[in-house]
Protein backbone atom coordinates (compact mmCIF):
# COMPACT_ATOMS: atom_id res chain seq x y z
CA UNK A 1 0.00 0.00 0.00
CA UNK A 2 1.33 3.29 -0.96
CA UNK A 3 2.65 5.52 2.18
CA UNK A 4 0.03 8.74 2.55
CA UNK A 5 1.06 12.12 1.99
CA UNK A 6 1.83 13.45 5.53
CA UNK A 7 4.30 9.79 6.08
CA UNK A 8 5.96 10.59 2.64
CA UNK A 9 6.38 14.36 4.26
CA UNK A 10 7.89 13.15 7.23
CA UNK A 11 10.12 10.43 5.45
CA UNK A 12 11.50 12.99 3.13
CA UNK A 13 12.69 15.77 6.18
CA UNK A 14 14.20 12.51 7.44
CA UNK A 15 16.23 11.62 4.67
CA UNK A 16 17.58 14.98 4.21
CA UNK A 17 18.67 15.48 7.65
CA UNK A 18 20.37 12.28 7.48
CA UNK A 19 22.37 13.04 3.94
CA UNK A 20 23.57 16.57 5.66
CA UNK A 21 24.82 14.91 8.61
CA UNK A 22 26.63 12.26 6.41
CA UNK A 23 28.47 14.85 4.26
CA UNK A 24 29.69 16.65 7.63
CA UNK A 25 31.13 13.56 8.91
CA UNK A 26 32.81 13.17 5.56
CA UNK A 27 34.32 16.67 5.69
CA UNK A 28 35.52 16.59 9.12
CA UNK A 29 37.04 12.77 8.43
CA UNK A 30 38.87 14.64 5.24
CA UNK A 31 40.73 17.62 7.21
CA UNK A 32 41.85 15.50 9.95
CA UNK A 33 43.65 13.15 7.18
CA UNK A 34 44.66 16.85 5.94
CA UNK A 35 46.27 17.64 8.78
CA UNK A 36 48.05 14.10 10.30
CA UNK A 37 49.66 13.71 6.86
CA UNK A 38 50.80 17.41 6.79
CA UNK A 39 53.37 16.59 9.57
CA UNK A 40 56.43 15.01 7.44
CA UNK A 41 59.11 14.95 10.22
CA UNK A 42 57.71 11.24 11.53
CA UNK A 43 56.54 12.62 15.07
CA UNK A 44 53.15 10.38 14.25
CA UNK A 45 54.56 7.70 13.76
CA UNK A 46 51.46 5.25 13.52
CA UNK A 47 49.82 7.30 11.48
CA UNK A 48 52.95 7.52 9.21
CA UNK A 49 53.02 3.81 9.01
CA UNK A 50 49.43 3.00 8.61
CA UNK A 51 49.64 5.23 5.46
CA UNK A 52 52.65 4.69 4.13
CA UNK A 53 51.52 0.61 4.29
CA UNK A 54 49.00 1.40 2.13
CA UNK A 55 51.19 2.56 -0.75
CA UNK A 56 53.72 -0.19 -0.09
CA UNK A 57 54.71 -2.06 -3.01
CA UNK A 58 54.14 -6.06 -3.18
CA UNK A 59 57.35 -8.17 -4.01
CA UNK A 60 56.03 -8.85 -7.51
CA UNK A 61 55.11 -4.98 -8.75
CA UNK A 62 57.93 -2.67 -7.28
CA UNK A 63 56.11 1.15 -7.04
CA UNK A 64 59.09 3.49 -7.69
CA UNK A 65 58.71 6.68 -5.59
CA UNK A 66 55.49 7.85 -3.41
CA UNK A 67 52.05 8.60 -5.29
CA UNK A 68 50.47 11.77 -5.37
CA UNK A 69 48.13 11.07 -2.20
CA UNK A 70 50.95 9.59 0.13
CA UNK A 71 54.04 11.95 1.52
CA UNK A 72 57.33 10.91 0.37
CA UNK A 73 59.35 8.45 2.64
CA UNK A 74 60.97 10.05 5.53
CA UNK A 75 64.09 8.67 7.31
CA UNK A 76 64.12 9.49 11.13
CA UNK A 77 67.60 8.40 12.08
CA UNK A 78 70.80 9.94 10.69
CA UNK A 79 72.38 6.70 9.67
CA UNK A 80 71.68 5.52 5.87
CA UNK A 81 71.77 2.36 3.82
CA UNK A 82 74.61 2.35 1.00
CA UNK A 83 73.85 -0.90 -0.83
CA UNK A 84 70.85 -3.43 -0.47
CA UNK A 85 71.08 -7.46 -1.10
CA UNK A 86 68.61 -8.31 -3.84
CA UNK A 87 68.08 -10.86 -6.25
CA UNK A 88 67.82 -8.96 -9.98
CA UNK A 89 65.30 -9.83 -12.24
CA UNK A 90 65.56 -11.75 -16.06
CA UNK A 91 63.87 -8.28 -16.90
CA UNK A 92 65.65 -5.48 -16.96
CA UNK A 93 62.61 -3.39 -16.51
CA UNK A 94 61.55 -5.14 -13.18
CA UNK A 95 65.47 -4.94 -12.30
CA UNK A 96 65.49 -1.00 -12.66
CA UNK A 97 62.34 -0.48 -10.95
CA UNK A 98 63.81 -2.75 -7.79
CA UNK A 99 67.14 -0.38 -7.67
CA UNK A 100 65.36 2.63 -8.15
CA UNK A 101 62.86 1.82 -5.03
CA UNK A 102 66.06 0.90 -3.48
CA UNK A 103 68.09 3.72 -4.36
CA UNK A 104 71.23 2.42 -3.39
CA UNK A 105 74.02 0.15 -4.88
CA UNK A 106 73.39 -3.25 -5.11
CA UNK A 107 75.09 -6.60 -3.70
CA UNK A 108 73.57 -10.16 -5.38
CA UNK A 109 73.68 -13.64 -3.48
CA UNK A 110 75.99 -16.41 -4.84
CA UNK A 111 74.98 -19.33 -7.02
CA UNK A 112 76.03 -22.87 -5.88
CA UNK A 113 78.54 -25.18 -7.77
CA UNK A 114 77.41 -28.50 -7.65
CA UNK A 115 77.87 -32.04 -8.68
CA UNK A 116 75.44 -32.97 -10.85
CA UNK A 117 74.31 -36.56 -13.46
CA UNK A 118 74.86 -36.21 -17.28
CA UNK A 119 71.91 -37.75 -17.70
CA UNK A 120 69.83 -34.43 -16.59
CA UNK A 121 71.15 -32.57 -19.58
CA UNK A 122 69.63 -32.93 -23.06
CA UNK A 123 71.28 -35.49 -25.82
CA UNK A 124 73.17 -32.96 -27.62
CA UNK A 125 74.50 -31.40 -24.32
CA UNK A 126 76.01 -35.30 -23.46
CA UNK A 127 77.10 -35.59 -27.08
CA UNK A 128 79.16 -32.64 -26.73
CA UNK A 129 80.73 -33.80 -23.41
CA UNK A 130 80.92 -36.96 -24.27
CA UNK A 131 83.21 -35.63 -27.15
CA UNK A 132 85.78 -33.89 -24.75
CA UNK A 133 89.16 -35.57 -25.17
CA UNK A 134 89.27 -37.77 -21.78
CA UNK A 135 86.77 -38.38 -18.30
CA UNK A 136 85.30 -35.49 -17.76
CA UNK A 137 83.13 -35.51 -13.87
CA UNK A 138 79.78 -33.10 -14.87
CA UNK A 139 78.74 -30.04 -12.62
CA UNK A 140 76.42 -27.72 -12.52
CA UNK A 141 75.30 -23.94 -12.29
CA UNK A 142 72.12 -23.04 -9.97
CA UNK A 143 72.05 -19.42 -10.98
CA UNK A 144 70.46 -18.96 -15.01
CA UNK A 145 73.66 -17.27 -16.75
CA UNK A 146 74.52 -16.44 -20.87
CA UNK A 147 77.30 -16.24 -22.33
CA UNK A 148 76.06 -13.92 -24.81
CA UNK A 149 78.37 -11.07 -25.37
CA UNK A 150 81.39 -12.65 -24.13
CA UNK A 151 84.55 -14.65 -26.12
CA UNK A 152 85.17 -17.04 -23.23
CA UNK A 153 83.98 -20.02 -24.76
CA UNK A 154 84.42 -21.74 -28.29
CA UNK A 155 81.21 -21.70 -30.69
CA UNK A 156 80.81 -25.60 -29.63
CA UNK A 157 80.69 -25.35 -25.67
CA UNK A 158 77.43 -23.21 -26.72
CA UNK A 159 74.53 -25.47 -27.43
CA UNK A 160 71.17 -24.66 -28.12
CA UNK A 161 68.48 -26.78 -27.42
CA UNK A 162 64.87 -24.91 -28.09
CA UNK A 163 64.92 -21.91 -26.08
CA UNK A 164 67.25 -22.60 -23.60
CA UNK A 165 71.65 -21.97 -24.14
CA UNK A 166 73.59 -24.35 -22.46
CA UNK A 167 77.56 -23.64 -21.85
CA UNK A 168 79.94 -26.39 -21.53
CA UNK A 169 82.99 -24.86 -19.11
CA UNK A 170 86.01 -27.39 -19.94
CA UNK A 171 88.06 -27.88 -16.95
CA UNK A 172 90.95 -30.76 -15.82
CA UNK A 173 88.95 -33.49 -16.16
CA UNK A 174 85.54 -31.96 -14.85
CA UNK A 175 83.05 -29.79 -16.99
CA UNK A 176 80.50 -27.16 -15.09
CA UNK A 177 77.16 -26.81 -17.01
CA UNK A 178 75.00 -23.34 -17.31
CA UNK A 179 72.12 -22.91 -18.64
CA UNK A 180 69.86 -19.91 -19.62
CA UNK A 181 66.04 -19.79 -20.88
CA UNK A 182 65.23 -17.01 -23.44
CA UNK A 183 68.89 -15.49 -22.81
CA UNK A 184 68.13 -15.10 -19.40
CA UNK A 185 70.83 -14.01 -17.15
CA UNK A 186 69.75 -11.97 -13.87
CA UNK A 187 73.38 -10.99 -12.74
CA UNK A 188 73.65 -9.45 -16.69
CA UNK A 189 70.41 -7.46 -16.31
CA UNK A 190 71.47 -5.98 -12.58
CA UNK A 191 74.95 -4.69 -14.65
CA UNK A 192 72.87 -3.42 -17.51
CA UNK A 193 70.72 -1.62 -15.85
CA UNK A 194 72.98 0.17 -12.78
CA UNK A 195 74.63 2.29 -15.23
CA UNK A 196 71.65 3.85 -16.01
CA UNK A 197 70.94 5.17 -12.42
CA UNK A 198 74.90 5.74 -11.59
CA UNK A 199 74.89 2.73 -9.15
CA UNK A 200 76.69 0.24 -8.72
CA UNK A 201 76.43 -3.83 -8.90
CA UNK A 202 78.68 -6.13 -6.76
CA UNK A 203 78.01 -9.99 -8.10
CA UNK A 204 78.06 -12.94 -5.76
CA UNK A 205 80.44 -15.53 -6.48
CA UNK A 206 79.29 -19.26 -6.85
CA UNK A 207 80.57 -21.36 -3.85
CA UNK A 208 80.81 -24.96 -3.23
CA UNK A 209 78.01 -27.41 -1.31
CA UNK A 210 78.24 -27.57 2.09
CA UNK A 211 79.37 -31.06 3.54
CA UNK A 212 77.03 -34.21 3.57
CA UNK A 213 78.54 -35.46 6.82
CA UNK A 214 80.37 -34.52 9.61
CA UNK A 215 81.23 -31.03 10.05
CA UNK A 216 77.89 -30.16 7.68
CA UNK A 217 78.37 -26.05 8.20
CA UNK A 218 82.03 -26.33 6.05
CA UNK A 219 82.28 -26.19 2.69
CA UNK A 220 82.73 -29.19 0.62
CA UNK A 221 86.27 -28.28 -0.88
CA UNK A 222 86.75 -31.49 -2.25
CA UNK A 223 86.38 -29.99 -5.43
CA UNK A 224 88.09 -26.87 -4.94
CA UNK A 225 89.73 -27.11 -7.84
CA UNK A 226 86.58 -27.27 -10.17
CA UNK A 227 84.87 -24.23 -8.35
CA UNK A 228 88.06 -22.24 -8.60
CA UNK A 229 88.39 -23.04 -12.10
CA UNK A 230 84.85 -22.01 -13.04
CA UNK A 231 84.97 -18.84 -10.80
CA UNK A 232 87.62 -17.64 -13.33
CA UNK A 233 85.22 -17.74 -16.16
CA UNK A 234 82.34 -16.52 -14.32
CA UNK A 235 84.80 -13.48 -12.82
CA UNK A 236 86.18 -12.74 -16.64
CA UNK A 237 82.32 -13.03 -17.57
CA UNK A 238 80.99 -9.99 -15.40
CA UNK A 239 83.65 -8.13 -15.31
CA UNK A 240 83.94 -7.53 -19.15
CA UNK A 241 79.80 -6.81 -18.18
CA UNK A 242 81.41 -4.13 -15.75
CA UNK A 243 80.77 -5.57 -12.51
CA UNK A 244 82.25 -3.32 -9.56
CA UNK A 245 82.89 -5.49 -7.22
CA UNK A 246 82.29 -8.89 -5.73
CA UNK A 247 80.80 -10.38 -2.73
CA UNK A 248 81.91 -14.07 -1.30
CA UNK A 249 78.62 -15.33 -0.28
CA UNK A 250 79.62 -18.19 2.18
CA UNK A 251 78.94 -17.48 5.66
CA UNK A 252 81.36 -18.04 8.62
CA UNK A 253 81.55 -16.77 12.05
CA UNK A 254 83.20 -13.61 12.63
CA UNK A 255 86.52 -15.38 14.25
CA UNK A 256 90.14 -16.09 13.90
CA UNK A 257 89.63 -19.98 14.87
CA UNK A 258 91.41 -22.94 12.48
CA UNK A 259 88.18 -24.85 12.04
CA UNK A 260 86.85 -22.17 10.32
CA UNK A 261 90.07 -22.12 7.83
CA UNK A 262 88.12 -24.20 4.70
CA UNK A 263 86.01 -21.19 4.24
CA UNK A 264 88.66 -18.44 5.12
CA UNK A 265 90.38 -20.73 2.19
CA UNK A 266 87.83 -20.72 0.13
CA UNK A 267 87.99 -16.56 0.62
CA UNK A 268 91.37 -16.54 -0.21
CA UNK A 269 91.44 -17.95 -3.21
CA UNK A 270 88.35 -15.97 -4.40
CA UNK A 271 90.72 -13.20 -3.44
CA UNK A 272 93.62 -14.30 -5.94
CA UNK A 273 91.38 -14.89 -8.97
CA UNK A 274 89.92 -11.60 -8.28
CA UNK A 275 93.27 -10.13 -8.48
CA UNK A 276 94.42 -12.32 -11.59
CA UNK A 277 91.77 -11.20 -13.63
CA UNK A 278 90.11 -8.06 -11.92
CA UNK A 279 92.93 -6.95 -10.21
CA UNK A 280 91.32 -3.66 -7.46
CA UNK A 281 87.94 -4.66 -7.67
CA UNK A 282 86.55 -4.55 -3.74
CA UNK A 283 85.78 -7.52 -2.79
CA UNK A 284 82.66 -7.92 0.19
CA UNK A 285 82.31 -10.43 3.15
CA UNK A 286 79.54 -10.72 5.39
CA UNK A 287 80.06 -12.75 8.63
CA UNK A 288 77.92 -13.80 11.51
CA UNK A 289 78.03 -12.61 15.31
CA UNK A 290 77.27 -15.01 18.02
CA UNK A 291 76.43 -13.17 20.84
CA UNK A 292 73.87 -15.56 22.91
CA UNK A 293 74.95 -17.28 25.81
CA UNK A 294 74.02 -20.98 25.37
CA UNK A 295 75.59 -20.74 22.00
CA UNK A 296 79.27 -20.59 20.71
CA UNK A 297 79.70 -17.20 22.00
CA UNK A 298 82.10 -14.97 20.36
CA UNK A 299 83.57 -12.44 22.46
CA UNK A 300 83.99 -8.93 20.60
CA UNK A 301 87.83 -9.86 21.23
CA UNK A 302 87.27 -12.48 19.19
CA UNK A 303 85.33 -11.07 16.80
CA UNK A 304 87.91 -8.30 16.47
CA UNK A 305 90.45 -11.21 15.75
CA UNK A 306 88.25 -12.84 12.59
CA UNK A 307 88.05 -9.34 10.98
CA UNK A 308 91.73 -8.49 11.25
CA UNK A 309 92.15 -12.04 9.61
CA UNK A 310 89.67 -11.47 6.98
CA UNK A 311 91.29 -8.09 6.16
CA UNK A 312 94.36 -9.57 5.99
CA UNK A 313 93.64 -11.73 2.63
CA UNK A 314 93.24 -8.91 0.48
CA UNK A 315 96.33 -8.20 -2.13
CA UNK A 316 95.29 -5.70 -5.04
CA UNK A 317 91.91 -6.12 -4.45
CA UNK A 318 90.56 -4.59 -0.82
CA UNK A 319 88.72 -6.40 1.90
CA UNK A 320 85.38 -4.99 2.82
CA UNK A 321 83.65 -6.43 5.79
CA UNK A 322 79.59 -6.05 6.34
CA UNK A 323 78.93 -8.37 9.34
CA UNK A 324 75.53 -9.42 9.81
CA UNK A 325 74.33 -7.24 12.96
CA UNK A 326 72.46 -10.62 13.87
CA UNK A 327 69.40 -9.03 15.42
CA UNK A 328 66.74 -10.39 12.21
CA UNK A 329 67.87 -14.29 13.65
CA UNK A 330 68.49 -13.74 17.72
CA UNK A 331 72.07 -14.10 17.69
CA UNK A 332 72.99 -10.41 19.27
CA UNK A 333 70.65 -7.79 21.01
CA UNK A 334 70.81 -3.65 20.91
CA UNK A 335 71.78 -2.65 24.69
CA UNK A 336 68.07 -0.99 24.99
CA UNK A 337 66.96 -4.92 24.46
CA UNK A 338 68.56 -5.82 27.71
CA UNK A 339 68.54 -8.81 26.83
CA UNK A 340 69.87 -11.83 29.60
CA UNK A 341 69.86 -14.24 26.81
CA UNK A 342 72.97 -12.56 24.99
CA UNK A 343 76.69 -12.43 26.75
CA UNK A 344 77.52 -9.35 24.72
CA UNK A 345 75.36 -7.11 22.51
CA UNK A 346 75.86 -5.58 18.74
CA UNK A 347 77.04 -1.89 20.17
CA UNK A 348 79.93 -3.96 21.67
CA UNK A 349 81.01 -6.16 19.01
CA UNK A 350 81.28 -2.94 16.57
CA UNK A 351 83.10 -0.59 18.97
CA UNK A 352 85.55 -3.66 18.84
CA UNK A 353 85.45 -3.79 15.24
CA UNK A 354 86.11 -0.34 14.75
CA UNK A 355 89.29 -0.21 17.06
CA UNK A 356 90.01 -2.60 14.58
CA UNK A 357 89.98 -1.11 11.35
CA UNK A 358 87.02 1.65 10.86
CA UNK A 359 87.72 2.02 7.31
CA UNK A 360 86.43 -1.00 5.66
CA UNK A 361 84.15 -1.78 8.51
CA UNK A 362 80.20 -2.04 7.01
CA UNK A 363 77.31 -3.36 9.14
CA UNK A 364 74.38 -5.79 7.47
CA UNK A 365 71.37 -4.54 8.68
CA UNK A 366 69.11 -7.76 9.44
CA UNK A 367 65.69 -6.40 8.53
CA UNK A 368 63.90 -9.30 9.62
CA UNK A 369 62.60 -11.07 13.61
CA UNK A 370 63.77 -14.13 14.35
CA UNK A 371 59.75 -15.97 14.68
CA UNK A 372 60.58 -19.62 15.43
CA UNK A 373 64.19 -19.69 14.75
CA UNK A 374 65.39 -20.87 11.10
CA UNK A 375 65.06 -19.00 7.76
CA UNK A 376 61.40 -20.36 7.18
CA UNK A 377 59.54 -18.85 10.51
CA UNK A 378 61.27 -15.71 10.16
CA UNK A 379 58.89 -12.91 10.28
CA UNK A 380 58.80 -9.01 9.18
CA UNK A 381 60.19 -6.64 11.17
CA UNK A 382 59.27 -2.84 11.33
CA UNK A 383 60.15 0.69 10.67
CA UNK A 384 61.19 1.44 13.97
CA UNK A 385 63.20 -1.68 15.01
CA UNK A 386 64.86 -1.52 11.75
CA UNK A 387 65.75 2.44 12.09
CA UNK A 388 66.49 1.83 15.66
CA UNK A 389 69.31 -1.19 14.35
CA UNK A 390 70.36 1.74 12.10
CA UNK A 391 71.02 3.88 14.93
CA UNK A 392 73.34 1.44 16.94
CA UNK A 393 75.94 0.79 14.95
CA UNK A 394 75.63 4.48 12.80
CA UNK A 395 78.87 5.82 15.14
CA UNK A 396 80.84 2.66 14.12
CA UNK A 397 80.81 1.96 10.45
CA UNK A 398 80.48 3.46 6.63
CA UNK A 399 77.32 2.38 5.85
CA UNK A 400 74.76 -0.05 6.28
CA UNK A 401 73.64 -3.11 3.58
CA UNK A 402 70.18 -3.94 3.79
CA UNK A 403 69.37 -7.59 3.86
CA UNK A 404 66.79 -8.15 1.81
CA UNK A 405 65.29 -6.67 -1.20
CA UNK A 406 64.22 -10.01 -2.30
CA UNK A 407 61.97 -12.65 -1.42
CA UNK A 408 60.09 -13.43 2.05
CA UNK A 409 60.80 -10.34 4.82
CA UNK A 410 61.51 -8.20 2.42
CA UNK A 411 62.74 -4.12 3.10
CA UNK A 412 60.08 -3.42 0.15
CA UNK A 413 57.33 -4.30 2.62
CA UNK A 414 58.19 -1.90 5.08
CA UNK A 415 56.65 1.45 5.55
CA UNK A 416 58.66 4.29 4.26
CA UNK A 417 61.94 2.77 3.82
CA UNK A 418 60.38 0.33 1.38
CA UNK A 419 60.05 3.61 -0.48
CA UNK A 420 63.77 4.41 -0.15
CA UNK A 421 64.14 6.04 3.00
CA UNK A 422 67.14 6.25 4.98
CA UNK A 423 69.05 5.65 1.68
CA UNK A 424 71.99 7.05 0.54
CA UNK A 425 71.79 7.41 -2.85
CA UNK A 426 73.74 5.72 -5.40
CA UNK A 427 77.64 4.89 -5.54
CA UNK A 428 78.46 4.71 -1.91
CA UNK A 429 80.00 1.37 -1.69
CA UNK A 430 84.21 1.27 -2.51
Amino acid sequence: MPASPPARSRSLRTGVALAAIILAVVFLGWMAIVLATGDDDGGNQSGNREQSQAGEPTRNEPTVGPSPSEPPPVCRVDARFVAGFMSPQNSDESTAERLELMNTDAVTFGGWVRPTERDEYPERVRDAVDDLEGTHDVYGYTVEMSWEDTDLLDDDAIIHEGDTEYGIVELENAVVITSSDDGNDPFHSLLRTAPELDAQGYIGLPVPQMRTEGDTWLPDNSYADVVDGFNEYFVRAYQQRGADGYYLAMEMPLTDADHWNPVTDYYGRQVEIIDDVDAGAPVLIAPYLEGRADAATLTPDTAAAGYQKLLDLGGESEIFVAPQDGLGVGTTALEADESAEHEYTTEEYFAALHHVDAEHLYVTIEAMTPGGGDSESREDSTRDRVEEQLAAVDAYVQGAIGYQWAGQNSIAELPHLGRGACAAGVGELP
